[in-house]
C-alpha cells in the first residue's frame, strides 16, 4: 500500500517535470493540460485529470504548478487520489546528462482511497501497469500536508482512516531508496512515523521497508523492519519488530538512584489484510545484561474463521531487581483506599479492554507484574470471550502479603458488571496486603499470621452474597453465610449466620475496612442487619470472651437482642435479652441482665478500660476483690421517666454481702449536667472488715467480729451540688458523713460537708483499717467530729474535736490527694506515746507473747500519705524514765520515713531538744536520732537505792547522743545501733561511795588477829564503803555504741582521798549493763611499795537496778604487806646484834693472821740479804785476783795494765720486798711492831 502510493507520487512526479521541460517547445500553449492528462495516464496507468489550473516556467528553474489533481475512479467510480495543489521546482542543469532532480516538491491535502477487494487484492493494481522512468528522477526534498488516506476493507466491512498526515520525505530515485518522517492520525490515534525503503528486490518484487511508529497517546515505540511484497496481488509486510517504553513513561526515582530501564519487546510479525500473527515476541525488563524475559505468541484471524489467541510466559523474576534498588517504597504508594477501590479500578481497566467479537483464548503466565507499588506474582489467566465479558476458566495471582487469589466463573464486564463462580483469597501476610491496599496497616491485622476466605460468590453493585462461606481470621475458623445488598434508595441491608471456634471483631472488622473503605464506619448503623453468631471465643475492643451465643437485629436505629450468652468474659459470665426503639431523644425498652463472677476485679477492669474514665469508676474498679463471688441481677427501663430517663434496679450478693441498688435518671442524654439522678444502694454484711473494703478503703485481713450495714443515698435535682448521705452502723458504733457535693468527673465530690464518729471500741476498725495503734487490746472508746469542705482533690477537716480513750484532741489538718496524698495542719493531744511513733512506720515493735522487741521480719511500706503536722503533746512517753512534758514538734513523714523534727520539751528537769527519723524501706528498717539535753537532774535519771530512798547520784548535768541503726526487724533495727555521745557533770555526788576510809581501815586491820584475808578485809571495807558520799568536780563521761551495746572506756574521776577508773557496757537490747570501777586510795606516809590500797566495784544486771559486787583484793595485799613490814623490821633489829658479833670476831682472826704473815717475810728478807752479800763477795774476790794477774802479765810483757776498780761505790744494798711500782708502796724503816691484844674481845685471846 504505501509502496503504491510512493509509486504514485513519483508518477505524478514525472508527468509533471517533463510537462515542465517540453511545454514550452510546444507550439499549442493551450493543450498543456491534456497533454499532461495524457502523459500522466500513461505513466501512472490511471486516468489523470487536471481540473484546476497549470502553471509552469523553465527559467530561472523550472517549475510547475497543478490545481485539483485527481487519479482515479476506482470500481465504485470515486478517484483514487485527489491532490488540492501540487508543485516542484527542479534543477536545469541535470537535465543535460538526463536526470531530473527536484529539489523541492510540495503537495497539499493529498486524500487518497485504498480498497481492499473481497478477494484479499487492492483494486489499485488492477487495470494497466505504469510506466514510470523510477530511475532518472531524483527527490531531494518533498513536503506533503493535510493528506488523508480512506482504507476500506470489503472483507471485514471495516473502514480505516489516516488523517492530518504531514510528511518531508527524500528520495535518490524514485524506485528508492525512500526516507520519510512525519505525523499523522490513524483513526483518532495522533502519532509520529519514519519510514525509511529500499529499491525492489529484481527477483521478488519486494521492498525492503523500515518503519517506526511513536503513537502519541501510546507510551511506548515500535520498530518494523521487513518486507513489503504482494503475494497474488495481495499486500504482505512481514519481518522483525521491536518495540520500547519511552522514558516519559517510566516511573520516576530519586535522584540518588538509577532508573530501572525502559522495558522493551521485539520478535517477529507477519501483517496482512486477514490477519496479524506474532509467532514469538520476546519482552524484555530491568537490566539489559540480565533481562527479565517474557515470551509467547500471539495472533488475531479476522478472516473467514475469526479467531485469536494471546499466549505469555515469563521466567523467575527478581522484583527488587525489576524496580532498581526495591521500587519507591512508601513514597510511590498508590493511595487506592480499600480492596474494592481496587477492584472497581481494575474492572473499568479490564471493561477498557474490547471483547472479541471471534471465538479464541488467552492465556498469560508470568511469574511478576510490576505496576507502581504493586507487584502481582504467579499469575496464570486462562480466559474465552463471553459476548458481554470473559469465561474465567482459572484465575490466579499472589498479591503483596503472600495473598492467593484464584477465582473461576463468568465475569460480566458490558452493562452492569458483576461475577458469579467461585472466589478464594488467602493471605500468609495479611499486614502486607494491608499496607498494599490502604497503605497503612491496622494494629489489629497487624497480629494476624493468615487470613483468607472461600466462597460461592454472585458479586453485584447491589447485591454481594457468599455462599458456602469459609472464613479464616488468624486462628478462627468460620463457616455460613454472608449477604449485603444496597439497592438503590434503600437502606443497605447485612445478614450474617456464622459459627466457629473464634472471631476477632477488632481484625475482621479491619479487614472489612480494607474491603469497602471508610463507608464501614460511615453506613454500617444506617444499615438494617440480621445476625445470627455462635463462637467458642469473639475478641472485640481488645476484650475476649468465651462460648458466645447471640442473635440480633438493627433495623433503622432499633435494636433487638434476643439472646446474649457469654460463658467468660473477664472472669464473669452474662445473660442478657432486651429491646430498644426510638430516638436518641425518645428511646424506649427494656432489658435484663443477669451477672456472675467469682473475682470481678478483671471485669470492671476491662470496664474501665472501655469508658471513659471517671473517679467513681476507678473507686470501683480498686474495691473490686472486695466484691468476690458476685452474683447480681438488673433490670434496666428506658422511657419511664417522660420519655428518655432511664432506671434501673440491682440486687445479688457479693462476698457475703447483701446488696440492693436503684438508680434512676430523667434524661440519660442530657449533656447539660440538669438531669435528676437519685441513688439509693445498701450493703449489708456479718464482717464490718468486708464492708470497708467494699466502700472503697484497703484494709487489713483482720476481722472485727462486727456486722455492720452500710447506706449511699445521693439526690441531684440537676443543680450545682448533689445532696450525699453515707451511713455507717454496727453494735455500739455509729458513723455518718453527709453533705452536698459535686458529681461532675472534673471536680468529683467537691463540696462541704460533716463527719461524725461515735464509738464504744473503735480498735477493732482501726486495726482492721490499717491504722497503727499502741497498746493493742485495751479497747478504744472514741468521739470524733469535724466540719469538712472537699475541693480540687484537697479535703479540710476544721474544728476537729476528738476524745480517744480519754485523750483530748483538737486541730486543724488538710489532706491533699492531688499528687501524693499529704496531710497539714496542726494538732493538739494530751498524751502520746513513742511506741506509737516506731510502729506506724515498723509495725508492732514488741512480740505481745514474750515482751521482748519483736524478731518478725517488717512489713513492706506501704503507701500512706505524707505528713508535715505541728504537734504539741502535753506528756511524751518514751518508754524509758520519764516522760517528755510539754513537747511540741513538727511531725513529718515522706518516702517511708517519719520524721520528729525540732522536738524540744521538759525532761528529767532540764530541756530536751532534739530529731528522731525512723524509716521502712521496703521491708529495711533504719533510724537516726540526735538528743541533746540541758541541765538535767541525775536525781530524776537514776533510780534511787533500795535502802533509804536515796539517789545513786546526784547533781546536774549535760547530756548528748547520736545515734543510727538499721536492720529488717526491729530486734535487729535495735541491735545495730551506732554512734557516739557524751555526759558532762559539774559537780558530782555518788552516794554510798566514801572515798575516806583507809585510816579507818588501817585502824580497824591492826586489830586482825592472824593472817589478813581477804574476807576479813571484805567485811571492814563493806561496812565502810556505804558510810559516806564521793564528790567529784567536772566529770566528763564519752561513750560511743556498737552493734546496740553502750561502752564507757578510761573514765578517770579524782578527789582529795582517791584516784578511780572505769569502764561499763550498757546493752540496750535486753536492758542489762555490766561495769567495773577501780577506786585507789591515797594512803600517804602509809605508802608501800609494791602495793597500792584500792578496791575494786562491778555492777551487773538491769540497768535500772544493777547488783555491786565489792572486791577487797588490792586493799587486802595492801594490808598483809604491812603487817609483814613490821615484823620484817623487828626481825632484822635482833639479827643486826648478832651479825655485829660475828664481824668482830672474823676481824680478829685476820690481823692475828696477817701479823704472822709479816713476821715470815721478815725472816725471808733477811735471809735473801745475807745471801746476797755472800755472792758479791766472793765476785769482788775473784775480781781482784783477775786484775793481779792482769798486771803481773802486762808487767812482764812491759805494759802496765789500767786500773781496775769495783762495781759502785763500796755499799752493799739490802734486798727489797718485791712490791709493784703501782700498788704505791712507800717503804721506810718501822720500829718494831707491838703484839696485838684483844682484851676487850671475850674469848679471843
Amino acid at each position: 500500500m504505501i509502496g503504491r502510493l510512493l509509486v504514485f507520487l513519483g508518477g505524478l512526479l514525472v508527468v509533471a517535470l517533463f510537462a515542465a521541460l517540453l511545454g514550452p517547445m510546444f507550439v499549442d500553449w493551450t493543450d498543456f493540460r491534456k497533454d499532461f492528462e495524457d502523459q500522466a495516464s500513461r505513466i501512472l496507468g490511471k486516468k489523470v485529470t487536471v481540473h484546476g489550473e497549470v502553471n509552469a516556467r523553465l527559467l530561472p528553474f523550472p517549475s510547475v504548478t497543478l490545481h485539483d489533481v485527481t487519479v482515479g475512479p476506482d470500481s465504485e467510480g470515486a478517484p483514487l487520489v485527489t491532490v488540492s495543489r501540487f508543485s516542484l521546482d527542479a534543477e536545469l542543469a541535470p537535465f543535460l546528462s538526463g536526470e531530473a532532480r527536484i529539489f523541492d516538491m510540495r503537495i497539499e491535502e493529498p486524500k487518497a482511497r485504498i480498497r481492499l477487494l473481497a478477494d484479499g487484492t487492492l483494486d489499485w493494481l488492477r487495470g494497466s501497469s505504469a510506466e514510470i522512468p523510477a530511475r532518472t528522477v531524483v527527490l531531494e526534498k518533498v513536503h506533503i500536508t493535510g493528506g488523508e488516506i480512506e482504507f476500506i476493507d470489503q472483507q471485514s466491512g471495516r473502514t480505516r482512516k489516516v488523517s492530518g498526515l504531514d510528511a518531508e520525505m527524500t528520495a535518490a530515485s524514485l524506485a528508492g531508496p525512500w526516507t520519510a518522517d512525519g505525523n499523522a492520525v490513524v483513526d483518532g490515534e495522533a502519532g509520529v512515523f519514519h519510514l525509511a525503503s529500499q529499491q525492489p528486490n529484481p527477483a521478488t518484487g519486494a521492498i525492503p521497508l523500515k518503519l517506526r511508529l511513536d503513537p502519541g497517546s501510546r507510551p511506548f515505540s515500535l520498530d518494523l523492519e521487513g518486507d513489503l511484497a504482494l503475494v497474488d496481488g495481495k499486500p504482505i509486510y512481514n519481518g522483525r519488530f521491536q518495540g520500547q517504553w519511552r522514558d516519559a513513561y517510566v516511573e520516576k526515582v530519586p535522584n540518588d538512584r538509577k532508573p530501572a530501564p525502559a522495558p522493551r519487546a521485539k520478535g517477529e510479525f507477519e501483517l496482512t489484510n486477514e490477519r496479524i500473527v506474532v509467532p514469538e515476541y520476546r519482552l524484555e525488563l530491568a537490566e539489559a545484561d540480565n533481562p527479565y524475559v517474557i515470551t509467547g505468541e500471539a495472533k488475531l484471524d479476522t478472516g473467514a474463521k475469526p479467531e485469536f489467541l494471546l499466549t505469555a510466559e515469563g521466567q523467575q523474576v527478581d522484583v527488587n531487581r525489576l524496580a532498581n534498588d526495591g521500587g519507591q517504597g512508601k513514597t510511590g504508594r498508590n493511595a487506592a483506599g480499600s480492596v474494592r477501590q481496587r477492584l472497581n479500578l481494575l474492572i473499568a481497566m479490564a471493561a477498557d479492554i474490547p471483547v472479541p467479537t471471534v471465538p479464541g483464548r488467552a492465556n498469560l503466565k508470568l511469574p511478576a507484574i510490576v505496576a507502581g507499588d504493586t507487584v502481582l506474582r504467579d499469575i496464570q489467566i486462562d480466559i474465552r470471550p463471553a459476548g458481554t465479558g470473559w469465561t474465567v476458566e482459572r484465575a490466579a495471582a499472589v498479591l503483596p502479603g503472600r495473598t492467593q487469589v484464584e477465582a473461576k466463573g463468568k465475569l460480566t464486564l458490558i452493562g452492569s458488571p458483576s461475577f458469579n463462580g467461585d472466589l478464594l483469597v488467602a493471605s500468609n501476610q495479611p499486614s502486607g496486603l494491608a499496607s498494599w491496599v490502604s497503605g497503612a496497616v491496622d494494629p489489629a491485622i497487624r497480629q494476624l499470621k493468615s487470613a483468607g476466605f472461600s466462597a460461592a460468590v454472585n458479586l453485584t453493585p447491589d447485591m454481594q452474597r457468599f455462599e458456602k462461606l469459609e472464613l479464616a481470621i488468624g486462628d478462627a475458623h468460620l463457616n455460613g453465610r454472608l449477604e449485603r445488598g444496597s439497592l438503590r434508595g434503600q437502606p443497605a441491608t447485612l445478614s450474617v449466620d456464622l459459627s466457629g471456634n473464634e472471631i476477632d471483631l477488632d481484625a475482621a472488622r479491619a479487614l472489612g475496612a480494607l474491603i469497602v473503605g471508610d463507608d464501614l464506619d460511615n453506613g454500617v448503623f444506617a444499615q438494617r442487619i440480621a445476625t445470627r453468631m455462635k463462637v467458642g471465643k469473639l475478641v472485640a475492643y481488645g476484650v475476649e470472651s468465651r462460648e458466645v451465643d447471640t442473635i440480633f437485629t438493627l433495623d433503622s436505629g432499633s435494636v433487638s437482642v434476643e439472646r446474649l450468652n457469654i460463658g467468660d468474659v473477664a472472669g464473669a459470665s452474662i445473660r442478657a435479652s432486651g429491646s430498644a426503639s426510638g430516638s436518641l431523644l425518645d428511646y424506649t425498652g427494656k432489658a435484663q441482665i443477669a451477672f456472675q463472677a467469682a473475682d470481678p476485679t478483671p471485669f470492671l477492669t476491662m470496664i474501665a478500660g472501655q469508658l471513659p474514665p471517671h473517679p467513681a469508676l476507678a473507686w470501683l474498679v480498686k474495691s473490686a476483690p472486695w466484691y468476690a463471688d458476685a452474683n447480681m441481677q438488673a433490670t434496666v427501663s428506658l422511657g419511664d421517666a417522660g420519655g428518655s430517663g432511664l432506671t434501673a434496679k440491682l440486687s445479688g450478693t457479693a462476698n457475703g454481702s447483701t446488696i440492693s441498688a436503684d438508680y434512676a435518671v430523667d434524661d440519660i442524654a442530657d449533656f447539660t449536667g440538669t438531669a435528676a439522678l437519685k441513688v439509693n444502694a445498701t450493703l449489708e454484711n456479718p464482717e464490718t472488715q468486708i464492708l470497708l473494703g467494699q466502700a472503697g478503703l484497703d484494709p487489713l485481713p483482720i476481722g472485727t467480729g462486727v456486722a455492720g450495714r452500710l447506706a449511699l443515698d445521693v439526690s441531684d435535682q440537676g443543680g450545682e451540688a448533689a445532696d450525699v448521705a453515707l451511713r455507717f452502723t454496727s453494735a455500739g458504733t455509729e458513723a455518718t458523713a453527709s453533705g452536698q457535693v459535686s458529681l461532675d468527673i472534673a471536680d468529683f465530690l467537691a463540696g462541704a460537708g460533716k463527719v461524725s464518729v461515735t464509738s464504744d471500741d473503735l480498735e477493732p476498725f482501726l486495726m482492721s483499717a490499717g491504722v497503727a495503734m499502741p497498746a493493742v487490746g485495751g479497747g478504744l472508746p472514741a468521739q470524733f467530729s469535724a466540719d469538712v469542705k472537699l475541693a480540687d482533690r484537697k479535703a479540710l477537716f476544721d474544728r476537729i474535736e476528738a476524745m480517744l480513750d480519754g485523750n483530748a484532741l483538737s486541730g486543724d489538718l488538710s489532706l491533699d490527694l492531688s499528687g501524693q496524698p499529704k496531710i497539714v495542719g496542726q494538732l493538739k493531744a494530751g498524751r502520746a506515746d513513742l511506741a506509737w511513733f516506731a510502729e506506724a512506720v515498723l509495725g508492732p515493735v514488741s512480740d505481745p507473747a514474750t515482751g521482748k522487741l519483736s524478731q518478725k521480719a517488717l512489713p513492706a511500706r506501704v503507701s500512706e500519705p505524707d505528713l508535715d503536722i505541728a504537734l504539741e503533746v502535753g506528756s511524751f512517753s518514751s518508754g524509758i524514765i520519764d516522760p517528755v512534758i510539754g513537747l511540741s514538734a513538727k511531725l513529718r513523714r515522706s518516702g517511708g520515713e517519719l520524721i520528729l523534727d525540732d522536738a524540744t520539751g521538759g525532761w528529767l528537769g532540764g530541756t530536751l531538744t532534739g530529731r528522731l527519723m525512723v524509716a521502712n524501706a521496703d521491708g529495711t528498717g533504719l533510724y537516726q536520732s540526735r538528743i541533746t539535753l540541758a541541765g538535767g537532774d541525775l536525781a530524776d535519771a537514776l533510780p534511787a537505792q533500795q535502802e533509804g530512798g536515796q539517789a545513786a547520784a546526784t547533781g546536774r548535768f549535760d547530756f548528748d547522743l547520736v545515734a543510727e541503726g538499721s536492720g529488717k526487724t526491729v530486734s535487729e533495727l535495735l541491735g545495730s545501733t551506732n554512734g557516739s555521745g557524751s555526759l558532762k557533770v559539774g559537780a558530782l555526788t555518788v552516794s554510798k561511795l566514801n572515798l575516806g576510809l583507809l585510816p579507818q581501815v588501817l585502824e580497824a586491820a591492826a586489830g586482825i588477829k592472824g593472817d589478813i584475808t581477804e574476807d576479813k578485809v571484805k567485811a571492814i571495807a563493806a561496812g565502810l564503803i556505804g558510810a559516806g558520799p564521793g564528790l567529784f568536780q567536772n566529770v566528763v563521761v564519752p561513750f560511743n555504741m556498737t552493734g546496740g551495746v553502750m561502752r564507757i572506756q578510761n573514765v578517770t574521776l579524782e578527789s582529795q582521798s582517791a584516784k578511780l577508773d572505769g569502764e561499763a557496757r550498757l546493752n540496750v537490747i535486753d536492758g542489762t549493763m555490766d561495769g567495773t570501777v577501780h577506786v585507789a586510795f591515797n594512803a600517804g606516809d602509809d605508802a608501800l611499795a609494791g602495793a597500792e590500797p584500792g578496791i575494786r566495784l562491778a555492777y551487773a544486771g538491769k540497768i535500772g537496778s544493777p547488783t555491786r559486787q565489792l572486791d577487797v583484793g588490792d586493799l587486802t595485799n595492801f594490808l598483809s604487806l604491812r603487817a609483814f613490814e613490821r615484823e620484817r623490821r623487828r626481825v632484822e633489829a635482833l639479827q643486826s646484834n648478832v651479825l655485829e658479833k660475828q664481824r668482830l670476831r672474823r676481824e680478829v682472826v685476820l690481823h692475828r693472821y696477817r701479823e704472822d704473815e709479816r713476821q715470815k717475810a721478815e725472816a725471808e728478807r733477811a735471809r735473801a740479804a745475807e745471801e746476797a752479800r755472800q755472792k758479791a763477795e766472793a765476785e769482788r774476790l775473784a775480781a781482784e785476783e783477775a786484775a793481779r794477774r792482769a798486771a803481773a802479765q802486762a808487767a812482764s810483757e812491759g805494759v802496765s795494765a789500767p786500773e781496775t776498780q769495783p762495781p759502785g761505790d763500796g755499799i752493799v744494798t739490802t734486798p727489797k720486798m718485791p712490791v709493784s711500782p703501782d700498788d704505791k708502796v712507800t717503804r721506810d724503816n718501822l720500829p718494831p711492831a707491838q703484839p696485838l691484844q684483844f682484851e676487850g674481845l671475850p674469848g679471843v685471846n
